[in-house]
């Protein structure tokens, strides 16, 4: 009854930190579009283009940019009371596991019989949001501001097709570039949510391709080896250990300044080990695991320990401040995959 009863309770309080992520997510969108819209207004307000923009349109670029400044003094003032609301739920959400957990213990060892697996279930779904705000984000950065600035110039040139058709071609010009990044972004986005390449030549392969991309993109190195006799597994286990790999190489680039990274994958007989290992900042991992970021993208470790989870796997995080940051990812195969 108790336990019930806590269940449901944590089940509302994460549907309201779900909803509070989305509200923050929307802010954050709307505050970025309206700094495009306002860049765009500034340049079209260029003192260079006065000679042969009207005074009217000048004008009314200014009463727009100074709405736009307005607007989102008023945004950022909600946005930030959310985060706070997001923070208090946070905590709330922890307090309430730890109460969960001890009262699960408080059951196993008094020898009566364990709950059913519904904390089993709301860690999927909290992970599957998790990945969905990742890809949210990821649209967002891209995508979404790249096809609002298109939106933009397009009525941009609108206003300038007969006034001065010059610039008005260079735009033009300006969003043919912008719209092949938009499909070279989604083709980016496609791959990351399925790498084909792993249906064709397998996790050791896609993994290597992965990794070079990101110590081009990032100008890190990054030595990825292979221990053991590679063998056939589930895809979906392949897909998550690579998600994890990439997660826990962005986490060292981003945020422990990591300038050598060792990713290293061994084949057991009955489990496959994955280790990355850096040379970066290093942190507190218990602090880190229990605060959130303020810009709502500190999800890389937490999202890293539940994948593992619905792995049935061990993950051990050691990291000292200025020593580096060591991962330790240990999934069991109990079914290998016919060759």
């Amino acid at each position: 009854m108790v336990l019930s009863y806590l269940k449901k309770l944590q089940s509302e309080y994460l549907e309201e930190k779900l909803l509070i992520e989305k509200e923050i997510n929307n802010l954050q969108i709307h505050i970025k579009e309206n700094t495009e819209f306002t860049k765009l207004l500034e340049e079209a307000n260029d003192p260079n283009y006065e000679s042969f923009t009207p005074r009217e349109v000048n004008a009314r670029h200014k009463i727009k940019i100074q709405e736009l400044k307005e607007e989102d003094k008023n945004l950022q003032k909600s946005l930030d009371e959310i985060r706070q609301q997001y923070s208090a739920c946070a905590s709330k959400l922890d307090e309430l596991d730890n109460v969960i957990k001890a009262y699960k213990k408080t059951i196993k060892d008094n020898g009566q019989q364990n709950v059913d697996d519904e904390a089993y279930r709301i860690t999927l779904l909290e992970t599957q949001e998790n990945e969905r705000q990742r890809i949210s984000r990821e649209l967002h950065d891209s995508t979404v501001q790249n096809l609002t600035s298109l939106v933009h110039k397009t009525e941009l040139c609108s206003k300038l097709v007969e006034m001065d058709p010059i610039r008005c071609k260079l735009e033009l010009s300006t969003m043919s570039k912008t719209l092949r990044e938009v499909i070279n972004d989604m083709r980016q986005v496609i791959y990351n949510l399925r790498p084909m390449s792993f249906d064709d030549i397998g996790l050791d392969v896609t993994i290597e391709r992965a990794l070079d991309k990101l110590e081009n993109t990032e100008s890190k190195k990054i030595h990825f080896d292979v221990a053991g006799d590679p063998y056939q597994i589930k895809p979906v286990i392949g897909i998550t250990l690579l998600r994890i790999i990439q997660e826990g190489c962005n986490n060292a680039i981003k945020y422990a300044n990591a300038s050598v990274i060792q990713v290293t994958l061994t084949y057991d007989e009955d489990k496959i080990v994955v280790e990355i290992e850096d040379d970066g900042d290093g942190f507190h991992v218990e602090k880190v695991l229990k605060e959130s970021r303020d810009d709502n993208s500190g999800f890389g470790l937490s999202m890293m320990k539940e994948r593992v989870y619905l792995l049935s796997g061990n993950i051990n995080i050691t990291s000292k401040i200025n020593s580096g940051t060591k991962i330790l990812v240990e999934v069991p195969i109990i079914n290998k995959e016919e060759s």
